[in-house]
């Protein structure tokens, strides 16, 4: 028996995407079998296509670093067959191969349960950009955030819109920073009650400017990182996990020695399933936004995912591969 999987492979034209038709392989210990179901579309999966990304480097690898799906054969005591799981980072999809392909072998401890609350689609909908959201937001401090002002930057990006729409269930003020005014109403739909220009937040700061946000969610990094540190309020924090605007900013010591605040690096990849498995339940019940399906835009049939992937124009919101429409 056979089962097709988008495959990034070295041929003699050079490193290609291809559709293949893949061998089953025999489960060792602690590894379990899942029929996917849906797998998403995210910033790193468009940057793994790319060979000179470098985010691949061994071949041939199964793009897809998010899926959910069910189990069909196991190895281990932790999952059993018709378990409804999910997966997210842990090097899948660039060290390992991921989800775009109609059956994953995974190691059981990198596979979660599925949550109450949560279909199989609507935990594809979160995937590594819901997840990082919400690790963003928990470094925060939930339970603090009523009425707070907090500024989210990425635009209309996955991490930013999600973070958008926790920190409106929480009480939060929250203010959406994007590049172009054409998606100041998404924003808002999505819960931002301000949506300013990002350009705004690259005007130089002095050492220490007047304090604006209580906490900052920061998916962008570059010199915008830099001059945010100036205006979080005493006891401010920003989570920090992007790179989209650079790599590198500039500050002094004097945010964190005279206001005393912190900047929170955010990792989704390797991030503690324990925390992953207990933010997620928060995301299908008292996290969980009614306007949940307005980032998953579209759904891709398989047999459309490479054009998809090789499209140039990458649209708000979340394309869903969803394998049940071949």
């Amino acid at each position: 028996m056979k089962y097709k999987a988008m495959v990034m492979e070295k041929t003699d034209n050079g490193i290609e995407l291809n559709e293949r038709n893949m061998e089953f392989v025999e489960l060792k210990e602690e590894e379990v079998r899942v029929k996917v179901a849906y797998s998403g579309i995210n910033y790193k999966d468009r940057l793994a296509i790319e060979p000179a990304t470098k985010v691949i480097r061994q071949f041939p690898m199964v793009p897809g670093i998010d899926f959910s799906g069910v189990v069909t054969e196991s190895r281990s005591d932790e999952f059993g067959v018709g378990d409804e799981v999910f997966l997210t980072g842990q090097g899948y999809g660039t060290e390992r191969c991921g989800g775009y392909q109609e059956y994953v072998v995974a190691d059981a401890g990198h596979l979660c349960p599925l949550p109450e609350g949560l279909s199989l689609r609507e935990v594809m909908l979160y995937g590594t950009a819901g997840f990082t959201a919400a690790l963003s937001v928990n470094a925060l401090g939930t339970e603090t955030l009523t009425k707070k002002k907090i500024l989210v930057t990425g635009g209309t990006g996955g991490v930013s819109s999600h973070a958008i729409m926790i920190l409106k269930k929480l009480g939060a003020d929250v203010t959406a920073a994007t590049r172009s005014e054409l998606h100041f109403d998404y924003l808002k739909s999505l819960g931002a009650d301000h949506v300013i220009l990002f350009d705004t937040l690259l005007e130089k700061h002095k050492a220490l400017s007047q304090e604006k946000w209580d906490s900052v969610i920061d998916a962008t990094g570059g010199e915008a990182l830099g001059n945010l540190l100036t205006e979080i309020k005493y006891g401010g924090i920003i989570a920090a996990s992007g790179n989209l605007s650079g790599i590198r900013f500039e500050s002094t010591v004097f945010p964190f020695i005279l206001r005393g605040v912190t900047l929170k690096g955010i990792d989704s990849v390797y991030a503690d399933k324990n925390m992953k498995i207990q933010l997620f339940k928060k995301l299908g019940s008292e996290w969980k936004s009614e306007m949940l399906n307005l980032v998953g835009d579209r759904e891709v049939k398989f047999s459309d995912l490479k054009n998809e992937l090789m499209s140039s124009s990458v649209k708000s919101g979340r394309a869903l591969i969803a394998f049940h429409m071949d």
